[in-house]
Parts: structure tokens; sequence; C-alpha cells
């Protein structure tokens, strides 16, 4: 095996036992403070769910070299921290994890400077807590959208001449270099890093709160 080879491997391996890290999250959010339960609990729970979901389906998808239909799961990924990192850019969180349960749309709700919660607003202010996440977040949606990223996804070389391909399931043409697979295994990697981040900050705060009352809602604060 050549070195990127190698290290390519070695990324998948990391991406198939991260689900270790989330469990072992999501059980010390559980113990937090007593164990006492806040709304936000159930939130960071389905983002640790479908961030280790999401995992393994990129992990089947890359196995069978299928990147068209994997790499967009990196932006799905980066979504995860995004939408959990909204809660702390707002004035009340229990109003919007209500506002997010009745199926409104975040990037409509105003965070406390009173910008509206767009993606694009929140990986900026991700970009201060992880530098390169506004980058991977430009370059990612590239492969959510059609675009460019696909029409030369599409092309391949022979005998010097570039030619279009109709994808054949059974021979496919690959369309990536290695080095960029590498570099796509790293992504997902440092985006499910990023997560950890995010929830663990949930964490932290969630241990220096009173004990809510079980009975009203209005006492499970953020």
């Amino acid at each position: 095996m050549t070195h990127e080879e190698i290290k390519l491997a070695q990324y998948i391996d990391e991406l198939s036992v991260g689900h270790v890290n989330f469990t072992k999250l999501g059980d010390d959010i559980f113990r937090a403070n007593n164990q006492s339960r806040y709304v936000i609990d159930s939130l960071a729970y389905s983002v640790i769910n479908r961030t280790i979901q999401l995992t393994q389906g990129y992990i089947t998808l890359v196995n069978t070299n299928n990147y068209i239909a994997a790499i967009p799961l990196i932006r799905l990924q980066l979504d995860n921290a995004l939408r959990f990192f909204a809660i702390m850019q707002v004035n009340d969180p229990n109003d919007f994890f209500q506002y997010f349960m009745n199926g409104k749309p975040v990037y409509r709700y105003k965070s406390h400077t009173g910008d509206k919660l767009t993606d694009s607003y929140l990986a900026k202010k991700l970009e201060a807590v992880c530098p390169g996440v506004l980058r991977l977040y430009k370059d990612i949606c590239d492969y959510v959208h059609l675009s460019k990223q696909h029409v030369h996804a599409s092309k391949y070389f022979d005998k010097g001449e570039v030619k279009l391909s109709v994808m054949d399931v059974d021979h496919p043409i690959d369309a990536f270099s290695l080095e960029a697979k590498v570099n796509f295994a790293l992504n997902m990697l440092a985006v499910g890093k990023l997560i950890l981040i995010v929830l663990d900050r949930w964490k932290r705060l969630k241990q220096s709160f009173p004990v809510p009352d079980r009975n009203s809602i209005t006492s499970v604060e953020f």
C-alpha cells in the first residue's frame, strides 16, 4: 500500500470507532448535574444519534467507492454542529427549542445580537471556535447542490482525450484522486471532533445549573 492508501485506511478505521466517544459523551450528559433533565438534552441526543448514523453511512458509501453520495454527508454532519451551536447564540434556549420542535425554520430565528441564524452566520460564528469551518462549509456545499464538481466527476481521460461517462455500477470510473479521498475522510473526522466540542460545552454548562423543577418546563433553563 502507498502512504496515501495507508492514511485513508487509518482515517476510515478511526471513523468506524468514533461512536465510542459519542456514546461516552451521551452518558456524561445524562449523568451531569445529578442526572437532571433539561429540554436541550433531547436535542443533544438527537445530534449524537444522527452523527453516529451519518458516519456509518459515510463509511458504507466510501467502501463501495460511491463518493458522489458520500461527500454530501460531510455537510449534513456539519449541520449537526451548526444547529446545536445555534442554541448558544440565543437569549432563550427553551423558546428556541419549542420553535424548533414546531417545525419552524431555524434561519428565521434571531440570535441574541439580532442576527438571523442562517447556516452561513452560524458557520462564521463557529469559525472562531474551530478555524477552517467556514472554508469547509463553502467547499462541501458544492457537492450538495448540482455544481461544477458533478460535471468534473462525469469526465475521464482516455489516451489523453477528455470523455464523458454515464455511470456503470459494475465498472465505475474513479472520479476522485486518492489525495482527495484522504482529504474527505479527514474532513469527516474533523467535523465529528467539532461536534464533540460543541456538545461538551453543553455538558459543562449543564453541570453548573440548579436542579430543575420537573413539573415546570419554564424552570428547565439552558
